[in-house]
């Protein structure tokens, strides 16, 4: 009966164990600018790791008195949650600092402290279990991973009712539930379980403190250079709305200093005289934002400064276009595109919650004046790419109008995160639905110096036309900007006409844009290689330059496309200081512009990369998680040398082996997230799927493990035959899978990703338990250190993963899983080894 119980008791302290973590990401969503995934894996998987370091020491003193120190660790576990989300909030990590205030590095170490603490008294508990059931240790896992999975979807439920600080109030209950049936004992006596009154009284004590000190230190620290905290300070400002979802936080504010003309034309105000006092709402996700909610235009006169924006450029060259917008926002592309005459209207919001408030919330709708009951709108939730791709020539126009945040949204800079929105195979799907003289139109923020962002979007399009075979792409695309401003590619399915290139001349010119490229463009006097060997010279302060051309950076967008388009592009790509390669859905990176390579360079020059904390604080998370997974795996080999190494077989082996397995697994878990954000479109739910199938299969994989076969070595290779094949079908197979169903609606793209979990994580779930299970029957000292061994090269892991894909793709990081594993199925046989010495055998 009490081993029944413990297994209860696992299984719902596996649930609290991964809603804790979750809900930690959510916390860092609101309080910072990103859910720093990475961190908060590798924190929950350090306390794996130091946990099995710990109870490798104190192992035969904890076996004595196993049921005691399960119940204390379950006993401290509920409030460390609590205390450490409390102080976690104190810690003033700010991640725009991190490349210019060395103190950063320090709080990302005490995050690492703070959280470290709840998740190692979890994970102590989860090894103590398996050492206290060594003979079921099959069930103990199956019901760990199980817990861990369902806890993933529970997150998901309750964000819709929650705010993001009440979250921790459940969480906090199930870990406490989880501790008293770990605390139950079965008195013979009479006949039944019970718990100690002592035992009883405390625990609920210490529930009643957590609680009490929840409601009254539990609120979210928003950063004060957040986008939010300005607007709060706003005169006259009011919160109109205000909804929880999975997918974030919103907030809609009402200011009169809301204003909204992006790119908007210094001529605007010469030629009208005064610009008109169009009512914006400013919406926040998570604090992030304003997206600028554009209220309805009631005096049309008002809406003459639309014809001074960059993104009126194509309706200059078209009567009546049908228009295909690739997200809603806040409504402005819409109110453009009507107010410029387009004969149909297409919408695709990626982003329900968006769209549901655009179309259902009734202040949202009165203030916009109905938007989407326009005939000439059909606004509708979904991926504009999977739309465009499936139908061809359909549209004159496709517009994606400034939905990337680079430069403006992020006022501290930027975090890294998947955009599938500007690959290359993303604009061949874009050109597919134009007719013959169609016009793709992306509009970028063009604020970041030195450029990136533009560039970057430069030689993607060049190379989708240039793949997608265009016979002419230096006649199909025409570029200006606006300084620090944006930044405005059109990209036509055939070659601009004089017409239309003399049109859009005259456009830029009566509104001060100034062209980058168009067909028959005159070369200017400064040259790529000139520019390049100046910022090569500013950042790497290494080799000797004659002089310092003076640019700009429009004079840098058109030497880049004339290389690009007539030159070699690798010289680009090679010689600029930063990552301005094409984006594939392989690399969907567009924030991703620091080169691994070049980190010295730019620790030199750190003011001029201070946005692209997002890169550098990869790299501080990783670089940490190597000497920490390093600790984890030294402490045992120091204390108990003669002990672990003595005359003794295989240990270096089974090192190896649970150092492959943490690292492995891993990786695929942080690749499957990365890469089903394209077919979930936010990585919140990518975040929580992935980890909750992969936990609950891998479950099923450990179990099946259990009666597949008497001979482990036979289990585990097999296991590695399945996870190889699943890396390259990842590599082949996976993008058509994800074409094919990312037009679905959510309940099938969530079961498709399900799917596409299920052949990695059904045989990754087999290698861990079969080689604890080994090493339980020949040497069971080392069971602890092995857990342990586990965790702290998953530490590692998560942040290589992230860090890999970032820099080279998803394909060097399946790759890597591949090797692994292959080695995984290699070096197995060491843990079938008895570890009797050497001497001894003779």
């Amino acid at each position: 009966m009490e081993k029944r119980l413990k297994l209860l008791a696992i299984f719902l302290l596996s649930i609290s164990l991964i809603t804790y973590e979750l809900f930690i990401m959510r916390v860092f969503s609101v309080g910072s600018w990103s859910n720093f995934g990475s961190l908060i894996i590798s924190t929950a998987l350090l306390g794996f790791g130091v946990s099995g370091t710990l109870l490798t020491f104190v192992l035969k003193q904890i076996k004595a008195r196993l049921d005691l120190w399960l119940s204390i660790t379950s006993l401290l576990f509920f409030p460390a949650m609590a205390g450490a989300y409390i102080v976690g909030q104190l810690i003033p990590f700010n991640p725009i600092f991190i490349g210019s205030d060395p103190r950063q590095l320090g709080y990302i170490g005490l995050y690492y402290l703070v959280y470290g603490i709840p998740f190692f008294f979890g994970a102590a508990y989860i090894g103590l279990t398996f050492i206290a059931l060594e003979e079921r240790i099959h069930s103990v896992y199956f019901w760990n991973m199980t817990g861990s999975g369902i806890g993933g979807f529970l997150i998901l439920g309750l964000a819709y009712f929650l705010s993001p600080a009440a979250l921790i109030f459940p969480v906090v209950l199930l870990a406490f539930f989880a501790h008293l049936l770990t605390s139950m004992r079965f008195n013979p006596r009479l006949g039944r379980l019970e718990i100690e009154t002592r035992m009883l009284v405390v625990s609920t004590s210490l529930l009643v403190v957590s609680f009490v000190a929840l409601f009254i230190g539990g609120e979210i620290r928003v950063s004060e250079y957040k986008s939010i905290s300005y607007v709060r300070k706003y005169p006259e400002v009011r919160e109109v709305e205000r909804e929880f979802t999975p997918a974030g936080e919103m907030h809609v504010y009402a200011s009169s200093y809301f204003h909204f003309a992006p790119g908007l034309s210094d001529n605007a105000i010469l030629a009208l005289g005064e610009l008109p006092e169009q009512p914006f709402w400013g919406l926040y996700i998570d604090g992030n934002g304003p997206i600028g909610i554009m209220g309805a235009i009631r005096d049309p006169e008002q809406a003459r400064y639309m014809d001074y924006l960059p993104m009126a450029a194509p309706y200059t060259v078209m009567d009546r276009p049908n228009v295909l917008l690739v997200n809603l926002g806040g409504g402005i592309g819409a109110q453009v595109a009507k107010y410029q005459g387009a004969g149909s209207i297409t919408i695709y919001e990626e982003n329900p919650e968006i769209f549901r408030l655009m179309a259902e919330t009734p202040s949202v709708r009165a203030f916009t004046g109905d938007l989407l009951d326009d005939p000439l709108i059909d606004a509708r939730i979904g991926s504009a790419r999977s739309y465009a791709a499936g139908h061809p020539g359909r549209y004159d126009l496709v517009e994606i109008g400034l939905i990337d945040s680079i430069g403006l949204s992020d006022s501290g800079g930027y975090a890294i995160h998947e955009n599938y929105t500007y690959t290359q195979e993303a604009i061949k799907e874009y050109m597919n639905a134009l007719t013959e003289e169609g016009i793709l139109s992306i509009t970028v923020w063009n604020r970041l110096s030195p450029p990136r962002n533009v560039l970057k979007l430069l030689s993607t399009v060049v190379q989708a036309l240039e793949k997608g075979g265009a016979e002419n792409p230096s006649g199909q695309i025409f570029v200006f900007d606006l300084f620090l401003s944006t930044a405005t590619i059109l990209v036509k399915n055939s070659p601009f006409s004089e017409g239309e290139i003399y049109d859009l001349r005259k456009f830029c010119e009566t509104r001060s844009f100034e062209p980058a490229y168009y067909p028959g463009i005159e070369p200017r006097n400064v040259t790529l290689d000139e520019i390049l060997v100046t910022f090569a010279d500013h950042f790497e302060r290494n080799r000797g330059v004659e002089k310092n051309v003076e640019f700009t950076p429009n004079d840098f967008y058109h030497t880049a496309v004339l290389e690009l388009l007539f030159g070699n592009p690798e010289k680009l790509y090679d010689g600029y200081v930063f990552d301005v390669t094409p984006m594939r859905d392989n690399r969907p990176y567009y924030s991703g512009f620091l080169k691994l390579g070049k980190i010295t360079s730019y620790l030199d020059q750190i003011r001029d990369v201070s946005e692209d904390w997002g890169y550098l604080l990869l790299l501080g998370i990783f670089v940490q998680s190597i000497i920490l997974g390093a600790l984890i795996i030294a402490m045992p080999i120091v204390g108990r040398w003669r002990e672990l190494f003595k005359r003794r077989r295989g240990t270096v082996g089974v090192i190896v082996y649970f150092a492959c397995l943490g690292l492995g697994y891993m990786l695929a878990e942080i690749f499957l997230i990365q890469r089903l954000v394209y077919l979930l479109t936010n990585p919140v739910y990518s975040v929580s799927i992935v980890i909750t199938s992969m936990l609950i299969i891998s479950g099923i994989g450990n179990l099946t493990a259990k009666y597949l076969s008497k001979n482990r070595t036979t289990v585990v290779r097999v296991a590695v035959g399945g996870i190889i094949a699943s890396m390259l079908f990842y590599i082949i197979g996976l993008p058509s899978v994800l074409d094919a169903f990312r037009d679905s609606t959510m309940l099938v793209r969530v079961l498709v990703s399900v799917a596409v979990v299920t052949p990695a994580a059904f045989f990754l779930g087999m290698p861990f338990p079969t080689g604890l299970n080994a090493i339980t029957e020949h040497r069971p000292s080392l069971l602890p250190w092995a857990w342990g061994m586990n965790g702290g090269l998953s530490v590692t892991g998560t942040a290589l993963a992230w860090l890999l894909s970032v820099s080279y793709g998803f394909h060097l990081v399946l790759i890597l899983v591949a090797v692994l594993y292959a080695i995984v199925g290699i070096i197995y046989p060491v843990n079938e080894y008895s570890g009797v010495s050497v001497e001894s055998r003779r």
